[in-house]
């Protein structure tokens, strides 16, 4: 998490995405965690990726059944 949080204050949006992508585990199985949704949506959102945040958090509701 230090890691993501680092990489997305830095603006660095390739590195962002892959550990965003590992911080969420294997099939998306941490859609439901909202600690790490949360920080993933928010690095996401920092590096300028604001559609992909927004439909992130979009599907993690959906799975929710929100």
């Amino acid at each position: 998490l230090h890691l993501l949080m680092e990489a997305s204050q830095s603006g660095r949006i390739g590195q962002t995405v892959l550990l965003s992508l590992i911080c969420l585990g294997d099939e998306g199985k941490r859609l439901a965690e909202p600690f790490m949704l949360g920080l993933t949506v928010r690095a996401l959102h920092t590096v300028g990726l604001q559609a992909e945040a927004r439909a992130l958090a979009l599907e993690a509701a959906l799975l929710a059944g929100i």
